[in-house]
């Protein structure tokens, strides 16, 4: 064994005895290992234990709030998916210019109403132009209406629930009603007595 005053040789290769200082040694009651080992296990043990408790305690939670809950219509939409209709409107603007589209292409368009029936649309000009032309169909045989071209007002229940009489025409001489457009019949003067005149 060399001493420490010797020097070592480049390349010298030690050997354990060389090595081994007596001085320096690991010291055995600095920390025991076998105790640090197992309060870590005893930690990890408590950790997973409060875990399962917990998990335990969330779950038999839930199950009574679900039990407390009103029940679901079962109509309803499962979760995640959007409800039935009818929804409320997101983008009304929008929705008023396709229903106005809509309209003005029935209106201004030919489309078949009930193609099985014959039954066509035409555009609204060409519709008021025939109907000047050939008029509207009317029921052959219907009976007229008494009060029609007189002066009655209404006939039928009114809205107090009274029954309004029907009043045909009229008599002659008597005055039209105001608005009705007809000129007031002339007035009669009354007949002068025998022998005498009347002054105008």
């Amino acid at each position: 064994m060399t001493s420490p005053d010797q020097p070592l040789e480049a390349g010298h290769h030690y050997t354990d005895e060389e090595m081994h200082n007596e001085d320096v040694a690991h010291e055995q009651s600095d920390v025991n290992i076998r105790t640090l080992l197992a309060f870590a296990g005893a930690l990890v043990l408590v950790v997973a234990f409060s875990a399962a408790l917990m998990y335990g305690l969330f779950v038999a939670l839930e199950k009574q709030a679900e039990k407390r809950d009103p029940q679901i219509s079962p109509v309803a939409a499962p979760a995640g998916q959007p409800p039935q209709g009818p929804r409320l409107l997101t983008n009304e603007p929008q929705n008023l210019r396709r229903f106005r589209e809509e309209e003005t292409g029935k209106l201004e368009g030919y489309g078949w109403m009930n193609q099985s029936e014959g039954l066509a649309r035409v555009p609204i000009d060409l519709a008021k132009k025939l109907v000047v032309q050939h008029g509207l169909p009317s029921r052959a045989g219907a009976a007229a209406d008494e009060t029609l071209g007189t002066y009655a007002p209404a006939s039928g229940e009114s809205s107090g629930g009274r029954m309004i009489p029907v009043k045909h025409a009229a008599p002659p001489g008597a005055a039209a009603p105001p608005g009705s457009g007809q000129p007031p019949a002339p007035a009669q003067r009354p007949a002068a007595p025998a022998g005498q005149e009347i002054k105008k």
